[in-house]
């Protein structure tokens, strides 16, 4: 598989608003096909913070040059708000030597000849330019000859994802205490002079002076938001909502959108409104028409409350399903973030293609394998597609196994991890041994200060576990154990899902086949089938709700004619009770001849989910839908640990120290199946277990 392409969406403005929307719905679309990283500054850590829990790498900055020096991108997409934003980060990308992309949010607006100069300079950083809409072109295009711009404009029309709808209209209007029948409108933006909501207060109430009264919910923050409040002082029916999350629920209550915005770039929250069939009013501005289309029936001048007011009355008096359904098929014609993303992904293409780089090479990792099995085949696959990596050694006491794996990547061949350590030189090692196995390599790499990725489960005792954990933590060497499912889309997903509404019941599955190794078949060799692959749903559990406390656990034992020798348990059940209150069960068979069922289902306040490591089902009561997990987690995992060890973004989920604690529930539950007793857990937390995710570098910090 090709290393996807790592792009670095950034922004320098403090107050990225409806851009930071733009640059998180960007990101989770181009991150289904490439490395996608974001970046804001300290002014704005909130926004990195959203991307953190919808599941994207995202950081802070204070210094543009070490940003790119800490991510090492291989193309920058700078968003600009206004013209003399942007120009440091673009030239911190062109001295960084990737291809810069920079996205101009609002029309030509800068006017001081100075500030023309520098944005010209800065320019010549930039690859290619996009605008967002193509009535924000026109206005460029005159300032780009002016000022002889050689790198081509290119038009990618915003595009936005439908806002959830979690509540019905009854169930939102009960809780803002708006009656049913009563006329509402909803305006949703920064508080700024560009989007003018005095003009729309004052246009409510000249509606309310003439008798009609339609409520006005006003959303968001900002400097006008005082100014507006005092125009609207003694009007009861204008409520200001401040910053909310339920802008989808808030439209399905609402009869209109009202847009008083003087200029736009391409308005998101009109796209918004028209994902939902909301019909709006708005201003006669390009990027409105642009959006709403020139036949559209509710259009006011800007700054005009009066005409405004009788556009409101026209679209109160008159209200129009067939409006809403208008705009519904023309945002699914043009305006979709799948449309967006897909001619974002074609402009990289084309970037990269034409643009003369000089790229820095990338340092290069020497890293050695512990084992050559089926695991480390899987790791081997991924490490190939990287640029930065060679595979120096691998190890293993089956010698035409060893030799046939360095083969296949030109690497060397040991009988052992001590000789190939004492022949090699190398920055870090992937340990990909049987259960029985562990220990030993552990050790030698602990004592050489090899970072090192070792795969589950850990060992088959928890004190051989607690003593690599101690020397560990010792030596402060970056780790990864293989708990891959962490790095699943699905379950960042799944994460966001539950962060205001816990998981309270869960159940766990791993239903399958016998595996067919040797080792696999005793206990003393591979611990059973709870340590050594239920443990991927214990680790599931634990990220999603937090530590156990206590487990119970028991276990049957069946002959296998097919299987002579086998004497782990056949069928295995256990009871979990987490810190945080929810409970929780598992099972697990090595009977059947096929894989039956292997995921975890949540249940929390009103949500089901279903996870599988390549699929989710949420349940809300309106459907089953089921949508594929996208890219490969051991991609993901095997990329975040060398990052790690480069000195970059730490994005490692399952350090050692963290996956010893799913280890310790997993050996708990096979001594109390074998005790009859139940075995309590101790100093764990209850909270759901957050991403490993230390500071970059200096000037980069991990949201």
């Amino acid at each position: 598989m090709a290393e996807p392409l790592h792009v670095l969406l950034a922004t320098d403005s403090a107050e990225p608003s409806g851009l930071g929307q733009h640059m998180l719905t960007l990101g989770r679309g181009l991150a289904r096909t490439h490395r996608i990283t974001l970046a804001f500054p300290e002014a704005a850590a909130g926004f990195a913070a959203r991307a953190g829990a919808a599941g994207l790498d995202a950081v802070t900055f204070t210094d543009e040059a070490a940003l790119l020096d800490a991510v090492r991108p291989g193309l920058l997409h700078v968003h600009a708000g206004i013209g003399w934003e942007g120009h440091a980060l673009a030239g911190a990308g062109a001295a960084a030597g990737v291809g810069v992309v920079r996205t101009e949010h609002l029309p030509w607006l800068v006017t001081d000849p100075a500030q023309e100069a520098d944005y010209a300079a800065a320019a010549e950083a930039v690859d290619a330019f996009v605008a967002v809409s193509e009535a924000a072109a026109a206005t460029w295009k005159p300032a780009r000859a002016r000022l002889r711009l050689g790198a081509r404009l290119v038009v990618i029309q915003n595009g936005v994802e439908p806002p959830p709808v979690v509540r019905t209209r009854a169930e939102t209007r009960a809780a803002l205490n708006i009656p049913e029948d009563a006329p509402l409108l909803l305006c949703v933006g920064r508080f700024t002079p560009q989007k003018d909501q005095r003009t729309l207060v004052r246009a409510v109430r000249a509606l309310h002076a003439r008798g009609l009264e339609p409520c006005l919910l006003m959303v968001g923050e900002g400097p006008e938001r005082a100014a507006c409040a005092a125009e609207a002082q003694g009007c009861a029916a204008i409520a200001f909502l401040g910053h909310r999350d339920d802008v989808g629920d808030l439209m399905a209550a609402a009869d209109l959108l009202a847009l008083p915005s003087r200029f736009e770039g391409l308005p998101l929250v009109v796209l918004e409104a028209m994902s939902l069939g909301l019909p709006v009013v708005a201003t006669r501005i390009e990027s409105a028409l642009e959006a709403l289309g020139a036949d559209h029936p509710f259009l006011a001048e800007a700054g005009d409350a009066e005409a405004l007011a009788e556009t409101l009355a026209a679209a109160l008096a008159a209200p129009d399903a067939a409006v809403g359904m208008a705009g519904r098929r023309r945002y699914e014609r043009t305006f979709t973030a799948a449309c967006m993303t897909s001619e974002t992904a074609e402009l990289y293409r084309s970037v990269m293609r034409a643009a003369p780089f000089r790229r820095r090479s990338p340092p290069m990792l020497k890293v050695g394998f512990v084992g050559a099995g089926g695991i480390a085949h899987r790791h081997l696959g991924v490490l190939e597609s990287f640029d930065d990596v060679a595979i120096a050694g691998i190890a293993d006491p089956d010698a035409a196994r060893a030799a046939a794996a360095a083969e296949r990547v030109g690497a060397r061949a040991f009988a052992s991890h001590e000789d190939m350590l004492a022949a090699l030189d190398l920055d870090a090692l992937w340990i990909c041994v049987p259960p029985f196995a562990h220990g030993a390599p552990e050790r030698a790499a602990i004592a050489a200060g090899l970072p090192f990725l070792v795969e589950k489960p850990l060992s088959l005792d928890a004190a051989l576990a607690r003593e690599i954990d101690e020397a560990v933590r010792d030596t402060g060497l970056v780790t990864a154990v293989g708990y891959h499912w962490r790095y699943l889309d699905t379950v960042d997903e799944a994460r966001r899902l539950l962060r205001d509404n816990p998981a309270h019941l869960m159940s766990g599955y791993w239903l399958d086949q016998t595996p067919p190794p040797d080792w696999w078949h005793r206990e003393d060799r591979s611990g059973g089938q709870i340590v050594e692959q239920a443990t991927h749903i214990i680790d599931l559990a634990r990220f999603l709700a937090g530590d156990v406390t206590e487990v119970f656990g028991l276990a049957a034992a069946r002959p296998r004619d097919d299987f002579p020798g086998l004497d782990v348990a056949t069928a295995s059940t256990a009871a979990l009770r987490f810190a945080s209150g929810a409970i929780a069960n598992l099972s697990a068979t090595c009977l059947l001849r096929w894989s039956h069922r292997v995921g975890l289902h949540v249940f929390a306040d009103g949500l089901a989910l279903e996870l599988t490591d390549h699929d989710l089902m949420v349940d809300v009561g309106r459907g089953r839908p089921v949508r594929g997990a996208d890219g490969d987690p051991v991609w993901r995992q095997d990329r975040a640990f060398l990052d790690a060890v480069k000195g970059g973004e730490n994005r490692i989920r399952a350090p050692y120290a963290e996956a010893v604690q799913t280890h310790l529930v997993a050996l708990a539950v096979a001594q109390s199946a074998r005790t009859g007793a139940p075995v309590r857990m101790e100093g764990l937390r209850a909270d759901p277990q957050p991403p490993f995710r230390p500071a970059a570098a200096e000037g980069a910090h991990a949201a």
